[in-house]
């Protein structure tokens, strides 16, 4: 029989979550805890929806990050500096 898979990833050198899941999946928890289907699937969706954003939140904390290191450096150019004026525009 033929199932889907989900994955969701997000990680940084600290923290790593990573979810797989099957469409079935959903049926057998929403019949343990006494919940709808539809109740876990979305429950699944939001914490994969919250893994894409802290993902997207450590890149930027990345890119801060070495934007913060680049403009202290006085012997070399900032990497990053045409990227801050154009947000300023």
């Amino acid at each position: 029989m033929y199932t889907n898979q989900r994955w969701t990833e997000a990680e940084n050198n600290e923290f790593k979550l990573q979810l797989k899941v099957y469409p079935g999946d959903f049926m057998q928890v929403a019949k343990k805890m006494n919940k709808s289907y539809s109740q876990v699937r979305s429950h699944f969706y939001n914490i994969e929806k919250k893994a894409r954003d802290l993902k997207l939140n450590l890149n930027l904390a990345k890119i801060e990050k070495d934007l913060d290191k680049s403009m202290q450096s006085q012997s070399e150019q900032p990497k990053y500096q045409l990227i801050v004026f154009d947000f300023i525009k």
